[in-house]
C-alpha cells in the first residue's frame, strides 16, 4: 500500500465564491474566527481497511473560507487523502482511506472563516414574484426523520388558511413551532430531529425545533433546508474556548427572492426578542451542512447520515462507533450584533 506521509499538512486557499456562482456581500456586520476540529479515533482493529468523512464548510453567500488545513499523524496507512463534494446539497468533506496501524488515532483540521449576518428584508420579500417550486425539488423531499404526517398536513393547512404569500405562512409556521415547543433536553428521543417527538413531545434542541418547522413548510409546498454547524458566543472572546456539540436552523424560500433565515430555538431561549431570529441570523456561527438523510461522497456502505456536522467512519464496511470530536474556536476580530447573549451550549 502506498503510505501519504506521517505527518500531512495542506491548505487550500478558498475564493470569495459562493457554489451558486454569486460574490458573497462583505458590506454587512461579520465575525471572523479560527477553528479547530478535532477527531479522535479509538477502538478500531488493527489492520482492518478504514475510511473516513469529516465536514468542512464550504464558501456560501454568508462565509467565506479563507484557509482549509489538517494533519494526520503515523497511526494511519493511508492511500488516499482528498476533499470532496457530494452531489445533491454540495456539502464538503475530507475523505481518508486506508488501514490502522494502532487502536487510536488523531485528526486535527483548522479553517479561518469569515462569517456575515444574514438579514433579509421582510418588505421586499413579503411578496412571491416567482413560480413556485416543483414537487420534485429536493427542498421538498422528505427524509428518515422529517416528513409529513396526518396531523403535520392538518396543522399546515389550518396555518395557511387566508395567507396571502410565502412570507405570511412561513411566520406563521415560526409563531406556531415557537409556541407549540420548548427548549428542554431532559428525557430521551431530543437531538435526532424526529418529526414525530417535536410534535408529540413538544421538546427538544435545535434539532427539534426546525424539524417540526421543515415538516409545516414541506406540507405547504414551501421549499426549506436544514442546515447545522458550529456556533461560537455572541460576543467576540479574549481567549479559545472550547464550543457546544453542534448548532442548527433552517431556511425557507420565498420565489422570485430567495432564502430567509430561522432560528426558532434560539428564539425560545428569549421570546421578548423572537423577533431577532426570524429573517436574520447572527454571525456567530459556520455552516457545515445542509440537508436531511445525506449521502457522503464516496457514498458510505452505511445507511444514509441524518445530519452531517460529527465525522464519520466505516471499519470493513461497517459504521465504526469509536469516531468522536472536539472543536475550539478563537475569535480573530469581529462586531457585536444586536443579538442577545445567551449560552452557546447546544
Amino acid at each position: 500500500m502506498k503510505t501519504i506521509p506521517t505527518f500531512l499538512s495542506l491548505a487550500i486557499l478558498m475564493s470569495g465564491c459562493a457554489l451558486t456562482g454569486g460574490v458573497t456581500d462583505t458590506n454587512r456586520p461579520s465575525r471572523e474566527f479560527d477553528i479547530r476540529y478535532e477527531v479522535d479515533l479509538a477502538g478500531m482493529e488493527v489492520g482492518k481497511p478504514v475510511r473516513i468523512w469529516i465536514p468542512i464548510p464550504h464558501n456560501d453567500p454568508h462565509q467565506k473560507v479563507v484557509d482549509l488545513k489538517w494533519s494526520v499523524g503515523s497511526e494511519l496507512d493511508l492511500n488516499q487523502i482528498s476533499t470532496k463534494r457530494e452531489n445533491i446539497f454540495g456539502n464538503e468533506m475530507i475523505y481518508l482511506q486506508g488501514v490502522a496501524k494502532t487502536a487510536a488515532a488523531k485528526i486535527t483540521v483548522n479553517y479561518n472563516v469569515i462569517r456575515f449576518e444574514n438579514s433579509v428584508d421582510q418588505q421586499l420579500f413579503s411578496e412571491d414574484t416567482g413560480d413556485s417550486p416543483k414537487s420534485d425539488s429536493i427542498y421538498l423531499q422528505p427524509s428518515a426523520l422529517c416528513f409529513v404526517t396526518p396531523q403535520i398536513q392538518k396543522e399546515a393547512d389550518a396555518l395557511s388558511t387566508n395567507k396571502n404569500s410565502t412570507m405570511e405562512i412561513a411566520q406563521t409556521f415560526y409563531e406556531h413551532v415557537l409556541q407549540e415547543m420548548a427548549y428542554d433536553k431532559n428525557g430521551t428521543g431530543w437531538g435526532r430531529g424526529d418529526v414525530y417527538h417535536a410534535c408529540e413531545v413538544g421538546k427538544g434542541n435545535c434539532t427539534d425545533f426546525h424539524t417540526y418547522f421543515n415538516a409545516l413548510c414541506m406540507a405547504a409546498g414551501i421549499e426549506s433546508r436544514f442546515q447545522i454547524g458550529m456556533w461560537g458566543k455572541y460576543t467576540p472572546q479574549q481567549a479559545e474556548f472550547k464550543t457546544g456539540g453542534y448548532h442548527c436552523w433552517a431556511e425557507f424560500h420565498v420565489p422570485g427572492k430567495g432564502w430567509v433565515p430561522v432560528d426558532i430555538s434560539e428564539a425560545d431561549k428569549d421570546v421578548a426578542k423572537k423577533a431577532n431570529f426570524f429573517a436574520r441570523q447572527s454571525a456567530n456561527r459556520v455552516t457545515l451542512s445542509t440537508g436531511r438523510g445525506l449521502t457522503l461522497s464516496p457514498a458510505q456502505s452505511g445507511s444514509p447520515l441524518n445530519f452531517f456536522v460529527n465525522p464519520y467512519a466505516e471499519i470493513d464496511g461497517k459504521p465504526f462507533s469509536g469516531i468522536s470530536k472536539s472543536c475550539y474556536w478563537t475569535d480573530l476580530s469581529g462586531v457585536s450584533t444586536n443579538a442577545p447573549v445567551t449560552s452557546m451550549n447546544r
